[in-house]
């Protein structure tokens, strides 16, 4: 049989541009859904592409995980040249697509070792597990290597971020309708945590100034990180981008700093205007 085979889904993004051309990536696709009306989502989507769902909807577009049929087909497909797969996914505390590939992989018991990866992390944070794992295997490393590679990296993975619109907030279950209007009519701003693959409010703040300052307090608290992200919802430095990244360079030097905007599945969690930070801490004993 050929080389491990890596499995992923639609919410990934690369710190590293062209990733899926040159390493054995396939990309399970999220699909958009806004009553009748669907889009499947590709790794390279960006926000403005579907911004016509988003306004045009009522309520919100729904995100809907690779179905376990889908992920089974997928599985089916690289049999025939792998008898290894590693299936690295979105938080299973924002999406059942973890759920999905754990019900596919039983039905290929005794034909192929999978491996199903809880991220617990979404966007840019899964894609540097996704970076990680396809590192490992054109590295030559063994199977049982780079599972251990890519679950190892999962407790050390950090994501803040602060969102401007409550609404999206209520509708993942994190506040109440009324505190979301109320929020948004004060202009609150809450700055949240990745916390066991969960979002969890931290704090509110009054302006986007001081949720840019949020940010790199969270960061200067690290005294060793292998990678950070800034994570943004469209593609290409902005103002605020530029301003966070020249701040976590005179923190960390020596960290690889990246920019990265997310997709349109991950919009209908965070919303279309949030900003945050990924943080790779730097494995104990490694320098």
């Amino acid at each position: 049989m050929s080389r491990i085979r890596i499995v992923t889904d639609s919410t990934v993004r690369f710190s590293t541009p062209g990733l899926l051309e040159r390493q054995p990536v396939t990309v399970a696709p999220m699909t958009l859904r806004c009553r009748l009306e669907t889009w499947e989502e590709s790794p390279h989507d960006e926000i403005a592409s579907l911004a016509d769902l988003f306004q045009n909807c009522q309520g919100f577009p729904l995100a809907e995980p690779p179905s376990m049929e889908r992920l089974a087909e997928i599985y089916g497909q690289l049999v025939a040249t792998t008898d290894q797969i590693v299936s690295i996914h979105v938080s299973s505390r924002l999406s059942p697509t973890v759920d999905h590939a754990r019900a596919a992989s039983q039905q290929f018991l005794g034909r192929c070792n999978i491996q199903v990866v809880d991220s617990q992390s979404l966007s840019v944070g899964l894609g540097l597990l996704v970076e990680a794992a396809a590192d490992a295997v054109a590295a030559g490393k063994e199977f049982d290597e780079v599972v251990r590679i890519v679950r190892g990296m999962v407790p050390r993975l950090y994501l803040v971020l602060f969102v401007d619109d409550l609404i999206y907030l209520e509708r993942s279950g994190l506040v109440s309708r009324s505190q979301a209007v109320l929020g948004n009519m004060l202009g609150i701003i809450p700055f949240l945590t990745m916390e066991d693959g969960k979002l969890i409010p931290m704090e509110k703040v009054r302006s986007r100034p001081r949720a840019l300052e949020k940010l790199v307090e969270f960061v200067g608290e690290f005294a060793e990180l292998e990678h950070l992200a800034v994570l943004q919802s469209t593609s290409g430095m902005t103002e605020e981008s530029a301003l966070i990244v020249e701040r976590l360079h005179a923190m960390h030097p020596d960290t690889r700093i990246s920019v990265s905007s997310y997709g349109p599945s991950v919009a209908t969690i965070i919303g279309l205007n949030s900003l945050g930070v990924v943080a790779l801490e730097r494995e104990t004993g490694r320098q």
